[in-house]
């Protein structure tokens, strides 16, 4: 998870990828599974975890899960 001023307007996102994480959080309070998400993203599981994971500590950054 990164978050940079210069990209992506500072939201945040998967590392190098230029995934917002908020795309992940909103897929999974969709109902959404976590490995179905990591197909459609083309992103390891791990990473649609560690997003989880982020938004549920940092609910000011990332959108709060479900």
């Amino acid at each position: 998870m990164q978050t940079d001023p210069e990209k992506m307007g500072g939201v945040p996102t998967l590392r190098a990828w230029r995934l917002a994480a908020d795309s992940i959080v909103e897929n999974y309070d969709d109902g959404v599974s976590e490995e179905e998400i990591a197909a459609m993203f083309d992103v390891p599981v791990a990473d649609v975890r560690a997003i989880l994971a982020y938004a549920e500590q940092a609910p000011h950054i990332a959108r709060p899960l479900r």
